[in-house]
């Protein structure tokens, strides 16, 4: 008896994949992990493979932003689960799992960002972005340490001028999916970015750098702020791996200029494909990767469980310390800002960075750059109503 998988991979995911001996060990079932990457190197191979006929895995990663656009190779679940096993869950999470009423996978964590920052340099986090960007300046020294990093590129970069220009007062995805963003929110967005990249308070190769890669620029002691996600709290902390370990606190984002504090969320989920969901081995796992066991070893590692009686649990352990982090986590889904549920919704994940790094690096002017991810969105959309 064996499970074929495609993961999600990377220092927040992979603690989770040791716990697949031991499923191995309870149940006989082998689990052969036939491909693991990061999210848009995930989203593509199964992407091509459903073009060329067929998926052929059992389980697959997938994130409720991304599931709409793998429905031709994923399987509903209702049927296969009891409203007991699914109680425990949060009910918004299993909401956002939901496509036009179905469940197509199982929540594994929430992704919100907080602003982490060093306490050796600054006494109290910023309030405002206004505020971040003077912290910024007063504490760059290059090349050994920048004012403030983010991802440069794909869908993290994406994320970043998602949430910015939401602060601003912006939509990027109104009910009709028309971007209003050539306005001054759009604009005071877009150039923050810049001001960030142009001014050399972040790496120049920063448009290069995926989630990782600003991660360790931070842990190192090489940047002075960073807004990052829970799965990576764990590595800050550990002091044979990180040079801030003792030296760094957390706050929730800077508020924007319509007086808000925005972030981009979602969650991480496990599905099963079409040919997964009649096997009952790749049932069994999917139930023991979102099991509370498995949880409670993310929590750990800083991720933030989906299931109450984790939430519960973890929090009750906690010291003052953690238990302000878990606080302030709280805080920021209170702000999420959700993607749509959009089939082709990745094409304009895919489209934006570009043109976002474009005008960051200064090759495209800011009102150029913001009217042509108004095309690029209304293109796409349009396509998707003539496939309809």
């Amino acid at each position: 008896m064996s499970v074929r998988v495609a993961l999600v991979a990377g220092p927040m995911y992979d603690a989770l994949y040791s716990r697949l001996a031991a499923f191995t060990a309870q149940t006989g079932i082998a689990v052969t992990v036939a491909y693991r990457g990061d999210h848009p190197a995930l989203n593509e191979h199964l992407a091509g493979l459903a073009a060329r006929g067929g998926v052929p895995y059992d389980l697959v990663s997938t994130h409720t932003k991304y599931a709409p656009s793998q429905q031709s190779f994923l399987a509903p679940l209702d049927a296969l689960l009891t409203v007991a096993e699914l109680e425990d869950f949060t009910p918004q999470l299993l909401g956002l799992a939901r496509i036009h009423g179905q469940l197509f996978s199982l929540p594994r964590n929430v992704d919100v960002r907080l602003l982490h920052y060093r306490t050796d340099l600054i006494a109290q986090p910023p309030a405002t972005w206004d505020e971040l960007l003077d912290l910024a300046r007063a504490l760059n020294e290059p090349p050994h340490q920048y004012g403030f990093v983010f991802p440069g590129m794909e869908s993290g970069l994406f994320g970043t001028f998602y949430e910015l220009v939401e602060m601003g007062g912006a939509e990027l995805f109104p009910a009709d999916l028309v971007p209003q963003i050539e306005n001054d929110g759009g604009r005071w967005a877009l150039s923050l970015l810049r001001t960030f990249y142009a001014e050399g308070l972040v790496p120049p190769e920063i448009v290069d750098w995926h989630y990782d890669k600003v991660h360790d620029c931070f842990r190192d002691g090489h940047a002075a702020m960073v807004g990052d996600w829970p799965g990576y709290y764990a590595d800050y902390c550990d002091p044979q791996a990180s040079a801030v370990h003792d030296r760094f606190a957390l706050a929730r984002y800077p508020v924007g200029p319509q007086g808000k504090s925005l972030v981009y969320g979602g969650s991480h989920t496990f599905a099963l494909t079409k040919g997964g969901v009649q096997s009952a081995e790749a049932l069994a796992l999917l139930r023991f990767l979102t099991a509370p066991e498995q949880q409670w070893v993310e929590a750990q590692q800083g991720s933030v469980p989906v299931r109450t009686s984790v939430m519960r649990r973890i929090q009750a352990q906690s010291g003052p310390v953690a238990k302000a982090r878990w606080h302030a986590l709280e805080d920021a889904i209170g702000g999420v800002v959700i993607p749509p549920k959009f089939g082709r919704y990745p094409e304009v994940e895919e489209v934006l960075w570009k043109t976002v790094q474009a005008a960051i690096r200064g090759s495209l002017s800011i009102d150029a750059a913001l009217h042509r991810m108004t095309e690029q969105i209304g293109d796409i959309v349009a396509q998707a109503e003539k496939d309809a």
